[in-house]
């Protein structure tokens, strides 16, 4: 396994151990039939705001986007709002707060551009080897170069990663 699969691992095992450290204390302190009121009372809001927020931003990804931008935050903010209401539905406190963050449209333009901003990192190395292949594969591809503009010497040859 990579080195992130394993840093996703951890992270997954140590928010599960935050939870239900959580929750054990929450039992604790308020008792078991105020912690399960909580809990239901979290899912319950949590099926609201999705049917809600989802509604809305599904029907936004029908519309004309204005760019390709605009485009890509709408399916960033549709896959927010699943996942917000995913997270909404499992039982406990630090998933709903995580939730919320995706659901809410005050706080989803964070977690877009976090969720944008991880993906572009993850993905430059395929972005760049397909620009390198298309390049291959077009032989009149022109490549910018930093040349004197007084010397029209053209190069023909291949790009090499």
């Amino acid at each position: 396994m990579r080195r992130t699969g394993w840093i996703v691992l951890a992270v997954l095992m140590l928010g599960a151990v935050a939870e239900v450290w959580l929750l054990a204390w929450l039992v604790q302190t308020l008792g078991l039939g105020w912690t399960f009121l909580i809990l239901l009372a979290g899912a319950g809001l949590g099926v609201w705001l999705f049917r809600r927020e989802g509604l809305r931003t599904f029907r936004s990804l029908f519309e004309r986007p204005e760019s390709a931008a605009q485009a890509g935050n709408r399916v960033t903010d549709a896959m927010l709002v699943v996942l917000g209401g995913f997270l909404l539905l499992l039982p406990g406190l630090i998933t709903d707060v995580l939730g919320l963050f995706c659901i809410l449209p005050v706080t989803r333009p964070i977690a877009r551009r976090g969720v944008q901003a991880a993906l572009g990192a993850f993905l430059k190395p395929y972005r760049d080897r397909a620009v390198l292949l298309d390049a291959r594969l077009n032989p009149d591809t022109v490549v910018r170069g930093d040349a004197a503009p007084e010397d029209p010497t053209v190069i023909r040859g291949e790009i090499e990663p």
